[in-house]
């Protein structure tokens, strides 16, 4: 089994993002945003594991007469890219909690073609789940960045928020993953009290919300949409926010349901910890 040896600091040097500024995004979060956050990680460290093995080995015997062998171990890198546009600290905390859960060695977040300061709840999102490594990169020099560690023999992921296909290269060590997420949610609300909606746009400001149901004061930017559940489940696309009660209905219609106390979390539904593991196979045939 290789053992690649690397510094993504050494490799990107001067574009990392300063220690100090993670420790003043920090203090100018509230302390109510901050828990909203780290309960975000500790359900994604439910979900994730952590991992508890540093790699494996399964042999078998085929009927057939054929012999495997399957080793696997986590990848030795992963990059999280995001746009300048990129705001939701739940959705970067999906991305980034995962890869250590699962026991990424190597972590870096990357904010592509960024200018001007970075949004202090991402930056505390990061400090909160023990993301050491932050960096603004061109395009190119993320290209640059994956040749390099392609060059060490390093296995690796990407975590493509920004949705750029033309930034990864196809490189046989490397898996992407790129979600597409249509940037809206409905909410259902049986009460007024059902939900914490300034929790969902403080974990979700990008995201346009409909809110149905009972009639209640909204935040900025939220849209009432009607008192119908069936106008609810029309309206649905990828994310529901519902009570515990209509959770199986919603599930039926959108990709990620939100229940009651969950407003400041998120998860890639189909981002699994195999993702974060590279694999070695092996067949032959028996004695």
């Amino acid at each position: 089994m290789s053992d690649p040896v690397f510094s993504l600091s050494d490799l990107i040097g001067e574009s990392l993002v300063d220690d100090s500024l993670f420790a003043e995004a920090y203090g100018l979060s509230a302390d109510g945003e901050r828990a909203l956050m780290k309960t975000c990680i500790a359900r994604l460290y439910d979900w994730y594991g952590p991992r508890k093995d540093a790699a494996g080995q399964v042999s078998m015997r085929w009927r057939s007469g054929m012999e495997s062998v399957r080793r696997f171990s986590p990848v030795d890198f992963a990059l999280v890219l995001f746009d300048g546009s990129f705001v939701a600290p739940a959705r970067l905390l999906a991305a980034l909690v995962p890869a250590i859960a699962c026991g990424v060695g190597n972590v870096l977040a990357v904010r592509l073609d960024g200018q001007g300061d970075w949004p202090h709840p991402l930056l505390t999102a990061m400090e909160l789940a023990g993301q050491e490594l932050a960096a603004d990169l061109s395009s190119e020099d993320v290209a640059g960045l994956l040749r390099d560690l392609a060059g060490t023999g390093a296995s690796g992921v990407v975590i493509d928020l920004a949705g750029r296909p033309d930034v990864c290269s196809d490189l046989s060590r490397l898996a992407v993953y790129r979600p597409l997420f249509d940037c809206s949610g409905s909410i259902f609300l049986d009460r007024e009290e059902d939900f914490d909606l300034e929790a969902l746009s403080f974990a979700q400001p990008d995201t346009a919300f409909t809110v149905f149901g009972a009639d209640s004061s909204l935040p900025e930017g939220f849209a009432r949409g009607g008192t119908d559940f069936a106008a609810f489940l029309e309206n649905l696309r990828d994310l529901a926010v519902a009570p515990a009660n209509r959770i199986g209905d919603a599930l039926g219609k959108a990709r990620l349901v939100l229940g009651p106390g969950q407003e400041g979390c998120w998860v890639w539904p189909d981002l699994h910890p195999e993702f974060f593991l590279f694999h070695r196979t092996a067949w032959t045939l028996g004695d």
